[in-house]
């Protein structure tokens, strides 16, 4: 029975040490330099059904000032306690000692509170002062707060700022400039020309001489004629193709046809029912049979061919070239000064 008493009373002083609250406090560093900071840990261990919260006093001496508390971190124990652990960090502007007051801890549900020990600081003065030969401070290494200085409007700066954003705009405006009248022109020409060749056409560009079509037709196969590129056999391909190509370009312009994309009969089509073409059917159906032999049949026509093909092609060109009407206008006038002329002459009579 005594025995059974003792175990009863050893149980319960166990349990009422298990939900007994503690509270700890340590400190990171008892020795800070003035105005430095240091951290305080605090750790409550509590029964998980308790419910306690941090209440910070200030100090009553003025002298150490809490700057942060951290968020606490809750951790859970093997026997279902709760250990909270929470840093506070301080400081203190005062050197010398000092004592860190109490943190306190207080149950919200029993109004239980828990206080953790004060904590001696001792703040050093980071300063070095010397001291002359009187134990008096030297007066070169103390120095009184200077007053706050009046700083006028400062013209310089405004000056070089207004400099540099005048030659930002300058080197990107000379950037846009030669992109404008360099770089855009090559880009439009070239666009122009492809878009020109896709439909068949002959792009003129404004700013260069506008030549008549059948004198830039002339023009190129003066060009042909004077390479002499039918003299090698092997070239006779390639001499073919720049003479078709330069009637099938003049046809463009002349005519309003597609001839670039057209076959060669297909042009022959399109041609018998223009007037101003008729006449020169049979000279390019010569042309463009002996052309179709050498480019897809490998045939060699004789020196004699390409010579008499290149005759065709200027007469061609001759006789369907648009007819010009400034001879006529010339007449007309020359025919209107003469009657001015006689009508003066019979009033002066």
């Amino acid at each position: 029975m005594k025995f059974h008493s003792i175990a009863t009373v050893l149980f319960l002083c166990g349990s009422l040490a298990t939900n007994a609250a503690s509270l700890t406090a340590k400190m990171d560093s008892a020795h800070i330099g003035m105005g430095r900071q240091t951290a305080v840990h605090l750790t409550l261990t509590q029964p998980k059904d308790q419910d306690f919260e941090l209440q910070v006093e200030k100090d009553s001496t003025g002298k150490v000032e809490v700057v942060k508390l951290k968020q606490a971190d809750t951790l859970k124990n093997n026997d279902g306690s709760l250990e909270i652990k929470q840093d506070v960090i301080i400081t203190s502007f005062d050197s010398g000692s000092c004592v860190v007051p109490p943190f306190k801890y207080v149950n919200i549900k029993t109004g239980e509170t828990l206080t953790s020990e004060p904590l001696a600081l001792e703040v050093n003065n980071d300063i070095e002062i010397k001291l002359d030969e009187a134990g008096q401070p030297d007066s070169t290494s103390v120095k009184d707060i200077k007053n706050i200085m009046t700083i006028g409007f400062d013209w310089a700066s405004l000056f070089y700022g207004l400099l540099i954003i005048l030659f930002i705009l300058l080197f990107f405006g000379a950037i846009a400039y030669v992109i404008w009248k360099y770089i855009y022109p090559i880009i439009y020409k070239y666009y122009k020309k492809k878009e020109a060749e896709r439909y068949g056409r002959i792009w003129a560009d404004p700013e260069e001489e506008i030549l008549p079509i059948d004198v830039v037709a002339i023009n190129k196969l003066d060009e042909i004629k004077a390479k002499r590129i039918w003299k090698d056999s092997s070239r006779i391909k390639e001499y073919y193709t720049d003479v078709t190509e330069t009637l099938r370009e003049y046809f463009c312009g002349r005519f309003n046809i597609s001839a670039m994309e057209m076959t060669s009969d297909e042009i022959l089509d399109e041609l018998k029912y223009k007037t101003e073409a008729m006449p020169i059917i049979p000279e390019l159906k010569s042309i463009l049979s002996k052309a179709d032999m050498a480019k897809f049949a490998k045939a060699i026509p004789t020196e004699e061919d390409c010579e008499m093909s290149l005759a065709n092609a200027y007469l061609i060109i001759s006789r369907t070239k648009p007819v010009s009407t400034e001879p006529a206008q010339d007449k007309k006038a020359k025919k209107e000064e003469a009657s001015s002329a006689i009508i003066s002459n019979s009033n002066n009579i």
